[in-house]
C-alpha cells in the first residue's frame, strides 16, 4: 500500500486579507519608529559635527591670536596696541614665533594685525607686512637706520565663522551678572583684569576718554592705548540650524613687553 504523496500545499497558502490588514498597521508603527530615531541621531550627529567644527575653527583662531599680542613689538618702546575698541584690535607683531625679540637677537619682518567681528556674527583678520626687517628698520632714536616700510595690506579674511557666529558682539565687559558672557574685546591695565576700562563709570575703572573712531567700523576707541597690557579675548559662539548649540570659548593675552 503506498503512502499519499499529495503535496502539502497547507504551508503555501500565505497571509490572508485579516493578518494583512491587522500586520500592516504594525509595520508602519515600528518603520516610523525607525525612520523618526534615525533622523533624530543624524541630526544630532550633523549638530555636534558643527560645534567640533565651530569650537575648532575658534580654538584656533585664539591660539594664533594670542601668540600675536603676547609677542606685540615695535622696536621703540611706542604702544604695540595701535587702536582698541570694543569689536576690534589692531597691533604690531614680528613675524617670528619664539622669543621676545631683542638687538642682537634675529632680523625679522613686522606686522600690522587687525582683528575685528562684523556685524554678520563674524571674526576676521587683516594684515599687513614689512618690506624692511628689524634691527635696521625701526625708528631713528632707538638705533635704526630707517623707519618701518610697509608692503600693502591684505584683505580681511573669516577666522570664525563658517560654521555659526559670534553673538556677544553688544556685551558690556562688566556683565551685569555671573551668568552674562562679557564682550569680545576686553582691555586691562597693569595685569589688572578685575577692572575693566569699557566702562568709565565704575570706581575702580578707566578713567581714559573714549574718542569717535572710523577704524574697521568700530564706533569707539580708546585714546591712550600706551597703558593697555592685557586683552581678554571671549567669543560666544552659535552654531546655525533651527536649534542652534551656544559655548563659550574665552583666553587672556597679556603683552610679553619688549627687551
Amino acid at each position: 500500500m503506498h503512502a499519499d504523496r499529495r503535496p502539502d500545499i497547507r504551508g503555501d497558502r500565505g497571509f490572508t486579507l485579516i493578518e494583512l490588514v491587522v500586520a500592516m498597521p504594525i509595520m508602519l508603527v515600528i518603520m516610523g519608529g525607525l525612520i523618526i530615531m534615525l533622523t533624530t541621531l543624524s541630526g544630532r550627529s550633523s549638530k555636534l559635527q558643527e560645534q567640533t567644527i565651530l569650537q575648532t575653527e575658534a580654538r584656533a583662531a585664539l591660539n594664533r591670536m594670542e601668540m600675536e599680542i603676547r609677542g606685540a613689538f615695535t622696536g621703540d618702546g611706542s604702544p604695540q596696541i595701535i587702536a582698541a575698541g570694543p569689536t576690534s584690535i589692531t597691533f604690531y607683531s614680528p613675524d617670528e614665533a619664539g622669543s621676545a625679540p631683542s638687538v642682537s637677537g634675529p632680523s625679522f619682518h613686522l606686522q600690522k594685525i587687525s582683528y575685528q567681528v562684523t556685524s554678520t556674527g563674524l571674526l576676521q583678520r587683516q594684515f599687513m607686512v614689512s618690506t624692511n626687517t628689524y634691527p635696521n628698520a625701526s625708528c631713528l632714536s632707538c638705533g635704526g637706520t630707517t623707519q618701518w616700510a610697509w608692503g600693502g595690506l591684505s584683505a580681511w579674511s573669516t577666522v570664525v565663522g563658517a560654521s555659526g557666529t559670534i553673538v556677544n558682539s553688544g556685551n558690556s565687559c562688566t556683565p551685569a551678572n555671573s551668568h552674562t558672557v562679557p564682550g569680545v574685546f576686553c582691555f586691562y591695565q597693569n595685569n589688572d583684569v578685575l577692572n575693566t576700562i569699557q566702562n568709565p563709570q565704575t570706581p575702580t575703572g578707566w578713567t581714559d576718554t573714549w574718542i569717535p573712531q572710523a577704524f574697521t567700523g568700530s564706533p569707539l576707541a580708546i585714546a591712550n592705548t600706551s597703558a593697555l597690557n592685557t586683552v581678554v579675548v571671549t567669543l560666544d559662539l552659535s552654531s546655525g540650524g533651527s536649534q542652534p548649540v551656544e559655548f563659550v570659548v574665552s583666553d587672556a593675552m597679556t603683552i610679553r613687553g619688549e627687551s
